[in-house]
């Protein structure tokens, strides 16, 4: 996963016709540094140690940056949902049905499945971007 500087986040945020705040960038930074998607409990918990930040704010700040397409909000049948920072590539992950270990598996193509699901499609035939989600269980649960 890219890390970005603080210049790149407040770009980003820019060019999506937001205001930069220091709450906006933080939750960017964050999600920045994650390797895999994490849950607005973990964003907070994390956030809350360095940042004067509410639940609320953080719920607003993800609702305007998915809304800017900034960052990208994943639901793996959990009850909640999980974000990852939007970088344009395609998002696979692992899930654990039993304990929701989430691992993001990155450099597997999936070019012939989507070229595949476009040939069937009377819909659609281009695919922008991809998610991917795997459900079974971890080592762990075995």
């Amino acid at each position: 996963m890219a890390r970005y500087s603080k210049e790149d986040i407040i770009c980003m945020i820019k060019e999506a016709d937001l205001r930069v705040t220091t709450h906006r960038v933080a939750v960017l930074s964050y999600l920045s540094k994650v390797r895999q998607p994490v849950t607005v409990y973990e964003i907070i918990d994390t956030l809350r140690k360095k940042h004067s930040i509410d639940q609320a704010t953080v719920y607003r700040n993800l609702s305007s940056l998915h809304d800017s397409k900034l960052i990208r909000r994943l639901d793996f049948n959990h009850g909640h949902a999980h974000y990852e920072l939007e970088t344009g590539r395609a998002s696979h992950q692992l899930v654990c049905s039993n304990c929701e270990t989430i691992e993001k598996i990155e450099g597997v193509p999936a070019d012939d499945v989507i070229k595949k699901m476009l040939k069937k499609s009377k819909q659609f035939k281009n695919v922008t971007t991809h998610s991917v989600e795997i459900y079974g269980l971890c080592k762990n649960c075995l």
